[in-house]
C-alpha cells in the first residue's frame, strides 16, 4: 500500500511523496486509485484504510481550494470596489 498524497491549507504537499503541486498530487492519487480498485477482489478488506485514507486526502485537498479560492474572491472584489471608487 502506498501513501497518499495530499496537500495542506497553503497548497503545499503534506504527504511523504508529494511533488509539491496539488494538480500533480490528484493527478497521482487518481491513477494509484485506478490501480488499487483494479486490484480490489484481490486484495480485500486490507483496502478499506487505504480508501479512508484517500477520501481524507480528498477532503483536505478540497478545503485547500476552497479556502484558495475564498481568499481569492475576496482580493479581486477588494480590487474592484478600489478601482470603482478611483474612477
Amino acid at each position: 500500500m502506498t501513501d497518499v498524497n495530499r496537500t495542506g491549507g497553503t497548497g503545499q504537499a503534506t504527504g511523504t511523496t508529494g511533488s509539491g503541486d496539488p494538480i500533480e498530487d490528484a493527478q497521482k492519487n487518481t491513477e494509484e486509485y485506478k490501480k488499487v480498485a483494479g486490484d480490489a477482489d484481490k486484495a480485500g478488506s486490507n483496502d478499506m484504510a487505504y480508501y479512508l485514507k484517500l477520501q481524507r486526502a480528498m477532503m483536505e485537498e478540497q478545503q485547500a481550494y476552497t479556502a484558495v479560492s475564498t481568499i481569492m474572491k475576496a482580493r479581486s472584489d477588494a480590487s474592484l470596489t478600489a478601482i470603482r471608487n478611483f474612477k
